[in-house]
């Protein structure tokens, strides 16, 4: 549902403003390819790219457990300038994703699975008290 509605408040207004085929498909493919990259665990340097767009770095901030309220820029940092919600410490990744107390489980199977379990929330806290 997400996707969807970003997806179509970002189309729709290029449609209404009569941009053509190519620039929306463009846009398509540049916002795609720019989705997967900055959930990839990519470690790579880009420089000073990373201050002009979103890099997995700067993503994976957004997905920490321990800062909340961080890093909701899709593709250029410089909102996240603008609300006071950047986050871009150095070389720096974060420890821990997830929830506190309810951490992403490790390797892929289990995290594919991770949201289809019932009650996993309830059982992860009940196990550390």
């Amino acid at each position: 549902v997400d996707i969807v509605v970003t997806r179509g408040f970002g189309f729709i207004p290029l449609y209404v403003l009569g941009f053509s085929d190519a620039a929306i498909v463009i846009y398509l493919t540049w916002a795609s390819f720019q989705g997967i990259l900055n959930h990839a665990n990519l470690r790579f340097r880009f420089g000073p790219l990373r201050y002009l767009l979103v890099t997995p770095q700067f993503h994976h901030w957004h997905h920490s457990a321990r800062l909340y309220n961080r890093n909701f820029a899709a593709h250029l940092p410089v909102i996240d300038w603008i609300f006071g919600t950047y986050h871009l410490p150095g070389d720096d990744w974060p420890e821990e994703y997830g929830i506190v107390g309810n951490p992403v489980p490790e390797g892929y199977m289990r995290q594919l699975t991770y949201p289809l379990i019932q009650g996993k929330g309830e059982a992860t806290l009940e196990e550390e008290e």
